[in-house]
């Protein structure tokens, strides 16, 4: 793909390091040389990458099968086939969609993707200010706040350590939601390979990119005062999967699925 003067290609981004592990086109030299090094740390980085994806379309349709049909996806990333709105309106037509993202490549992409797509709208937006993501007009007038909505959190609370207290904007999002509302989350975790998770971390921590993993106490945390839904919090690839688990640990994250009450 050719450069933009909205970002900086020279550096690497995490959204764009994520998409070369999924297979994608929208990275840079500086993406793809972040990615290698990781996987030097942990070879299977493209195979979690894909674990993480096949967990937020398993949510999807589980979200849907409860009853609740409205999504805010807060750090969407660079758009994905199948995306998140064409999963949940494989299982229902009605399905509303609001994805969130600060970053300009994510924008552009969803701007394209989304302009002519019902029910489905894209916000800028940044997790660390829940207020002005819910400010935003186009949240009310394409969800029903007064009905239960999806918070999805996916691989993306990794990004902010512990002092930043991220607990606190999930909280204060699930506040403004109506009783019944769901947030899903997934999150690395060192409880896996603590050796070679905190070398990946490190890597790129040196890039310039935070990232963080919690034990699974720490997650836990991350859900507040939700209730966690069964089968709790657990290894990624064992939250309810579609299929047998041959290796409960083949992806170094936890998942679960919570309600507010």
């Amino acid at each position: 793909m050719t450069d933009s003067p909205e970002f900086d290609t020279s550096v690497p981004h995490e959204a764009r390091v994520y998409d070369y592990w999924l297979g994608g086109s929208d990275n840079f030299e500086a993406d793809r040389a972040l990615g290698d090094a990781m996987i030097a740390a942990i070879p299977t980085l493209p195979v979690m990458a894909r674990a993480n994806r096949a967990f937020m379309e398993r949510v999807t349709r589980h979200i849907v099968a409860e009853g609740v049909t409205q999504f805010l996806d807060i750090g969407s990333g660079i758009p994905t086939s199948p995306n998140l709105h064409e999963i949940a309106r494989a299982a229902d037509l009605d399905a509303r969609v609001v994805y969130v993202d600060h970053d300009p490549l994510v924008a552009r992409h969803a701007r394209v993707l989304l302009q002519d797509v019902p029910g489905v709208a894209y916000a800028e937006g940044d997790l660390t200010e829940p207020a002005t993501i819910l400010a935003d007009p186009l949240v009310p007038a394409t969800l029903d706040l007064d009905r239960p909505v999806a918070l999805m959190l996916v691989a993306l609370l990794m990004y902010f350590p512990a002092e930043r207290h991220p607990e606190r904007w999930v909280a204060e999002l699930l506040d403004a939601l109506a009783p019944g509302s769901l947030v899903a989350i997934s999150h690395p975790s060192a409880d896996f390979d603590a050796e070679a998770v905190a070398e990946a971390n490190a890597i790129a921590n040196r890039a310039g990119i935070t990232l963080v993993s919690r034990t699974r106490a720490e997650f836990e945390t991350l859900f507040g005062p939700a209730t966690l839904l069964e089968p709790g919090a657990v290894p990624l690839v064992t939250w309810r999967p579609d299929e047998p688990v041959t290796d409960p640990n083949a992806a170094y994250y936890y998942a679960g699925l919570a309600r507010k009450d």
